[in-house]
């Protein structure tokens, strides 16, 4: 228990000494404590029990400490801080301790707090005072107050002697319909004269007629035969229990106190990751509007990649395609481009505006370092302010866990995203240049194989035509011209097929450009945004470590005080079974 408590945050330190009281007065004899205003004989009464005059007694107040009289072989007195220890070899001190505290009204400062301190220590309080003022207004005060520690107490009028048996009567049954005003239930009420039982214990032997008289056979008789063994024991045991039973109520409540006020911590804990994870949703989106930017910019290229090739195809250019494909066989194609001639596909590209939306894309890569690190710093900024406005809202003894600092960044790391645009360039550079010398190539190539194919054609109707020479008739020179002529549009006719082949070649290849630039940018920009993820995660760390291990040692705690609950009761049970 007194290592679960030490965990408490809050916990009043009278609550722990009296956790650490209860053990030692666990460990201790049963403690019948005297209270009471000074000069009502409370050290007179525990003289007159022990048969001698150990503590001093006078009409000034002469205890300023508390004293604890135990048994011992012989009189001696140790003192310490507070409490003074008292050793008397009388054989009631074997069953008891008596323990005589300074006067409640003492005029010496702290007399009266050093007395309520140790209060909580008796098995048994003894509230002490004198006939001719007996249940005055502070005597009924000191009841109340006395009924709030939960102790068995026992009233003692003092100072009989100065009545008459009818007045004591009549005393008697005032103290007792007072006390039971003041508790709620039936007191017990010792009417007794130290100063007769002081005179009987004198005379050798002991006067037992005077010590009648004087009221305390019936303490005596209390002591060693009310207080029986098991009676001792389970009342000794009481005392500590209930005192622990108290301080795990004090140390619940602060415990439940504590959980409370994290339930709003950890909801800012929360309202800041939900703030960092929307802004990591938010890095997202905006990686995601520039990719579509991009992918627009490809799109946009395709789209008018493809109308250059099939314009360049189309049946209305078969003229100037054949013509290409003769001058490309002559080599004066070759020789035009050495000169900074333009060929077909050039000029088809360059009517079409083919590379212009690629030329956005290094622009569009480079707004977003800007983009996302001027969301990152204000992100920042405001999860600072946030949580610096909640730690401050911390109770002190929560704001004094915090470990580390709530600062904003020294540094910005701006490489990533630049150290990717080196490859990002390039794909655009291949999408460029590359796929447009491909279709260059492949231009050249088929007005190449076109060329061949028509001569071949006019070269073998030639033949055909010589071979036969004047033994063809009119009509089967017709019909070869017409053969030719088929032939040679059929040639010209795969043209545009060709060229559709062409087209969809060429979106599929910058289409899986595309796709590689999407995958190096998105790698990249996801690098920037998990920097920024870490900068916002380590900026409010110390606030979500501090709530976070907080709510977990609290709710251990009081797992712990619970468990420690249970145990009590237990033991509850098992002192009720003493009583039975």
């Amino acid at each position: 228990m007194i290592d679960t408590l030490g965990k408490v945050d809050g916990l009043p330190a009278d609550q722990m000494d009296q956790a650490r009281d209860a053990l030692f007065h666990a460990d201790n004899p049963f403690l019948i404590v005297l209270v009471g205003a000074f000069n009502t004989g409370k050290s007179s009464i525990v003289n007159a029990l022990l048969g001698e005059a150990v503590l001093g007694v006078g009409p000034t107040p002469t205890t300023d400490r508390i004293i604890i009289m135990r048994q011992g072989p012989s009189v001696q007195r140790v003192a310490s801080a507070e409490v003074d220890t008292v050793f008397h070899p009388s054989p009631l001190l074997e069953r008891v301790s008596l323990v005589d505290t300074p006067g409640l009204e003492s005029i010496f400062t702290g007399h009266d707090e050093t007395t309520r301190r140790f209060l909580h220590r008796a098995d048994i309080v003894l509230l002490v005072m004198l006939a001719t003022q007996a249940m005055s207004q502070s005597n009924s005060e000191y009841l109340q107050a006395l009924r709030t520690y939960g102790k068995r107490i026992i009233l003692v009028v003092n100072q009989i002697d100065l009545l008459d048996s009818e007045e004591r009567a009549t005393l008697k049954n005032f103290v007792i319909q007072q006390g039971k005003a003041q508790l709620g239930a039936m007191p017990e009420v010792w009417m007794v004269s130290a100063k007769l039982a002081m005179q009987a214990a004198q005379k050798t032997p002991r006067d037992p007629a005077l010590w009648d008289d004087s009221g305390f056979a019936q303490i005596e008789s209390f002591i060693t035969d009310a207080l029986s063994d098991s009676a001792r024991v389970r009342q000794k045991l009481e005392t500590p229990l209930q005192i622990v039973r108290n301080v795990t109520n004090v140390a619940l409540s602060e415990v439940r106190s504590e959980q409370n006020a994290l339930v709003d911590y950890r909801k800012s804990a929360q309202n800041v990751r939900s703030q960092m994870e929307q802004s990591a949703r938010e890095q997202q989106t905006t990686m995601q509007q520039v990719i579509d930017n991009l992918d627009k910019a490809f799109m946009e290229t395709i789209t008018r990649g493809q109308k250059a090739i099939r314009d360049m195809f189309a049946p209305t250019k078969t003229v100037s395609m054949a013509a290409g494909g003769l001058a490309e066989l002559s080599g004066l194609a070759r020789f035009n481009r050495r000169f900074g001639g333009r060929t077909q596909a050039k000029n088809a590209f360059d009517v079409q505006h083919v590379t212009e939306p690629l030329d956005q894309i290094p622009r569009l890569v480079d707004e977003l370092g800007p983009r996302l690190e001027g969301r990152d710093v204000k992100d920042v900024d405001d999860l600072i302010g946030y949580t610096r406005r909640e730690i401050q809202a911390l109770p002190a003894a929560l704001q004094a866990k915090l470990v580390g600092k709530l600062q904003s960044p020294i540094s910005y790391d701006r490489s990533i995203l630049p150290a990717a645009r080196t490859n990002l360039v390039a794909l655009v550079d291949q999408a460029k240049s590359a796929e447009f010398a491909r279709i260059d190539s492949a231009v050249q190539n088929t007005l190449v194989v076109l060329a061949i194919y028509e001569i071949a054609v006019i070269l073998i109707a030639l033949v055909i035509g010589f071979a036969f020479g004047a033994s063809t008739n009119g009509g089967q020179w017709v019909l070869l011209v017409l053969t030719v002529i088929v032939l040679v549009l059929g040639g010209l006719a795969i043209l545009p097929v060709r060229g559709f082949l062409m087209a969809r070649a060429y979106a599929d290849r910058l289409e899986g450009l595309n796709t590689d630039l999407d995958i190096a940018f998105k790698r990249a920009a996801e690098q920037q945004i998990a920097f920024g993820s870490r900068l916002r995660q380590d900026a409010v760390t110390p606030f979500l470590r501090l709530v976070d291990s907080q709510t977990t040692q609290v709710d251990v705690v009081k797992a712990e005080l619970e468990k420690h609950q249970q145990t009590l009761t237990g033991l509850e049970k098992e002192l009720s079974a003493l009583r039975e």
